[in-house]
């Protein structure tokens, strides 16, 4: 629970008696490569803490997947939209490596809500974030050029190394050769740069 301890205070400040009070509502959960947090069809009824690892939210329409997010350590995450009329989700929420997660049930966050005028602050500041880095997606999607997008995410983040080639090259919109050759441009560039 450290980490899920370091990322709440990162927003708010609890003292030890706040926080007894909140980690409990929190379950631990490990999942091994490739399994499910959310299927598509499940009722959405949990928000999910990242601890260590990573997972990709995606959809898959007319047998096509369309690779939405990577999410990694110290996110927290959610089928957002779903989640308060317990709708079924129309994605899947599926880990890329082992992955070590603490949930929380829309009901407990709630009544947490309800009870911590400091755990409200920390709902809106996470969604906050969490909705600049979706807008700031769309923008970089429509406004860079596919090498930009590349190189805009491995300035970012080392997910670039974590997600196998073919779900990276669908999240950048891009077909895995095009990454193949952005890549290899790239440590040509490097390359040159030293020399």
């Amino acid at each position: 629970m450290d980490k899920l301890t370091t990322y709440i205070n990162k927003y708010i400040s609890l003292d030890q008696d706040e926080l007894n009070e909140i980690l409990p509502f929190f379950e631990r959960k490990v999942f091994s490569k490739n399994k499910f947090l959310i299927k598509k069809e499940q009722v959405v009824t949990h928000y999910y803490f990242i601890a260590s690892g990573g997972v990709m939210i995606y959809d898959i329409v007319d047998d096509i997947q369309y690779t939405r997010y990577f999410a990694f350590e110290n996110e927290f995450i959610a089928d957002i939209t779903k989640i308060k009329s317990k709708q079924r989700s129309t994605s899947f929420i599926k880990t890329i490596e082992e992955t070590e997660v603490f949930t929380i049930s829309y009901e407990d966050m709630e009544h947490l809500y309800d009870k911590l005028p400091k755990w409200q602050k920390f709902g809106r500041l996470i969604w906050e974030d969490a909705f600049t880095s979706v807008l700031y997606g769309i923008h970089n999607f429509q406004s860079l050029t596919a090498k930009e997008r590349y190189l805009d995410l491995l300035n970012r983040s080392d997910l670039i190394f974590r997600v196998p080639l073919k779900d990276l090259s669908v999240f950048l919109g891009i077909t895995p050769q095009s990454l193949s050759r952005i890549r290899k441009e790239i440590s040509t560039d490097k390359t040159s740069a030293k020399n």
